[in-house]
C-alpha cells in the first residue's frame, strides 16, 4: 500500500492525531541526530528546517500503546536533503509501521572562497572567509578557515564556492623514490637514521619506507618534510 506494510487491517475511523504524533516523533529524532553531528564537527550557531511528509493513511493507523520507534539512516554523512525515515509501532496487538519523507536542510557559517581558485594552488586565509550559507545537500564542508589553509586545490573552484574537503587535498610531504630521515623513539629517546620512501604520503599518513642501512621495510608515520617517524 504505497509504502506502508501493515500486519493487521486498517481501522474505518480517522484519527488525525496519529499524524501529528508520527511528525512530531520524527522531528525529534531528526533534532537528536542533528545535535549529535554537530557536536562530532565542532559546528558552531546553526540552524534547522525540516518540511516532513507523512502519508494520509497515517490517520487510519491504530494507535500504538507504547513509544514510537523511528529507524533508518539515508547513505550520506550529513542529515540534510531528501531523507527517508521509518516509523514503527512495535508493541500491542497491532503493530505497524509506515515510511515518512523529509526535506531538510541547514544553515550556518562556513567557509567560502573569495576567489576563483585553479586546480594545484595552495590555500591561504586571504583566498578565503566565513558567510553564512543554508544547504540543501549533504555537501561536506569546513566551518573554520584554519582547516583549510595549506590544503591543495584539486579541480577548479568558482569564486563564491563552498569549500568542502572534497575539493583539496593535503600536499605530499613525501614523494615515492625520496630520501627520508627517519626518527624512532622510545622511552623519550630518538635516534634517526637514512630512508628511502616506498609511496607517498601527507601528514599524518603511514607509509612503507625501506631503510637504507639495514634494507628493512618499515612503516612509519609522515612527520615533516621528507621526515617519518615510527617507534623501536
Amino acid at each position: 500500500m504505497g509504502g506502508m506494510l501493515l500486519l493487521i487491517s486498517l481501522p474505518l475511523s480517522a484519527n488525525p492525531q496519529q499524524e501529528q504524533l508520527i511528525r512530531h516523533t520524527v522531528r525529534s529524532a531528526l533534532q537528536q541526530e542533528t545535535e549529535q553531528t554537530a557536536a562530532l564537527h565542532q559546528w558552531p550557531a546553526y540552524q534547522t528546517d525540516w518540511e516532513i511528509w507523512v502519508p494520509g493513511a497515517a490517520r487510519h493507523l491504530p494507535e500504538c500503546p507504547g513509544k514510537l520507534v523511528v529507524t533508518g539512516r539515508d547513505n550520506q554523512l550529513l542529515p540534510v536533503g531528501r531523507l527517508k525515515r521509518q516509523v514503527s509501532c512495535e508493541q500491542g496487538q497491532s503493530p505497524w509501521h509506515i515510511n515518512v519523507t523529509i526535506k531538510a536542510s541547514l544553515t550556518l557559517p562556513v567557509v567560502v572562497t573569495q576567489t576563483a581558485l585553479s586546480r594545484g594552488q595552495s590555500l591561504d586565509a586571504s583566498m578565503l572567509m566565513i558567510e553564512k550559507r543554508t544547504l540543501d545537500r549533504a555537501d561536506e564542508f569546513f566551518t573554520d578557515i584554519r582547516d583549510a589553509i595549506g590544503m591543495e586545490v584539486s579541480r577548479r573552484v568558482r569564486s563564491g564556492d563552498i569549500l568542502s574537503p572534497t575539493l583539496v587535498s593535503k600536499p605530499p610531504w613525501v614523494l615515492k623514490g625520496n630520501q627520508v630521515v627517519i626518527i624512532a623513539a622510545k622511552n623519550g629517546i630518538n635516534a634517526s637514521t637514512q630512508g628511502v620512501a616506498l609511496e607517498d604520503g601527507s601528514q599524518g599518513d603511514q607509509i612503507e619506507v625501506q631503510n637504507s642501512t639495514s634494507q628493512k621495510v618499515i612503516h612509519a608515520v609522515v612527520s615533516g618534510l621528507n621526515q617519518v617517524r615510527t617507534q623501536f
